[in-house]
């Protein structure tokens, strides 16, 4: 709505107070979008820009140039879901919260202290930052093996040859696969 609807009506036929309002309107709206924006920087799952330049600043988080809104926002997740003391319950909820129920799998091999943390192909971007998080609240005490879950047999499964064939060996690897692969 226009600044000068809220005016009595000798004063929007004034000249300096039409200049006035051509004046202040860009800041008002501005302003008007700033506010309506400002309920979406109160939850990771929804910040906008300026609240990930905030939560990146706040968290000590290096600003990496190019990325996009999704991967700031897991970025910023990953190190806000941090909490010590480490527990395989509680690495089993970080990971969920960051990858989803199913974009992960989690095995400890206690005799010989190996944690491994597989990825789905879905999570791919994410792995940088998943090895970062593994290496903040990972004991020290346990080797992680981190890596993405690949397509494998039972992936590919119940398509026909003639389907498969028209991807490559190296895609039917290491690509998401249409149609549930």
């Amino acid at each position: 709505m226009a600044l000068e609807s809220y005016w009595p009506e000798y004063l929007r036929e004034l000249r300096e107070f039409r200049a006035l309002a051509g004046a202040e309107e860009p800041e008002l709206t501005a302003a008007g979008a700033a506010l309506r924006r400002a309920p979406d920087d109160f939850y990771t799952a929804t910040l906008t820009d300026a609240g990930c330049a905030r939560w990146e600043r706040l968290l000590g988080l290096p600003v990496v140039h190019g990325g996009d809104l999704a991967q700031r926002r897991f970025r910023i997740m990953t190190r806000m879901n941090e909490q010590r003391p480490f527990t395989m319950a509680r690495l089993g909820e970080m990971l969920r919260g960051l990858c989803g129920e199913e974009g992960f799998t989690l095995a400890l091999d206690g005799a010989d202290f190996l944690l491994t943390v597989r990825l789905a192909l879905t999570a791919r971007q994410m792995l940088s930052d998943t090895a970062a998080l593994l290496d903040r609240v990972v004991p020290v005490n346990l080797t992680v093996d981190l890596s993405l879950r690949y397509n494998q047999h039972q992936t590919l499964l119940g398509r026909t040859h003639a389907a498969l064939a028209a991807y490559t060996h190296d895609q039917l690897r290491n690509e998401v696969l249409a149609n549930g692969g």
